[in-house]
């Protein structure tokens, strides 16, 4: 994850480089790569040699987070996956307090006790 001003580095909590379970059925054609970033689609993870796309966003949307890995396998009640946090948190209205809560990067897990 090389911008840091993408959901994606915000989720994993600056962490640049993430570890997931992958099953590549699809992939995007990097010749399409730009004109889909010119219509504010955003591949703000990619492979080690940047070649494929990873994670996608949609720019100035209050959530759009898609992944080519499986979040699921890394999830655990007390311990859900990044992005399953955020889309709970977002559905909920309350992703940016939490982000202002904890420095603006997001901490899986963190606080769990004290909100249960």
């Amino acid at each position: 994850i090389a911008d840091e001003a993408s959901l994606a580095y915000r989720l994993y909590g600056g962490h640049p480089t993430i570890y997931e379970r992958h099953r590549h059925r699809y992939e995007v054609n990097p010749q399409c790569v730009p004109a889909l970033e010119s219509k504010n689609l955003k591949f703000s993870g990619k492979d080690e040699r940047g070649q494929r796309m990873q994670i996608c966003e949609l720019r100035h949307h209050s959530f759009f987070f898609c992944t080519q890995f499986h979040p699921e396998f890394r999830s655990r009640p007390a311990s859900p996956s990044p992005p399953f946090l955020a889309l709970i948190l977002a559905s909920a209205k309350r992703l940016e307090a939490r982000f202002r809560e904890e420095g603006s990067l997001l901490k899986p897990g963190s606080g769990f006790e004290s909100r249960v």
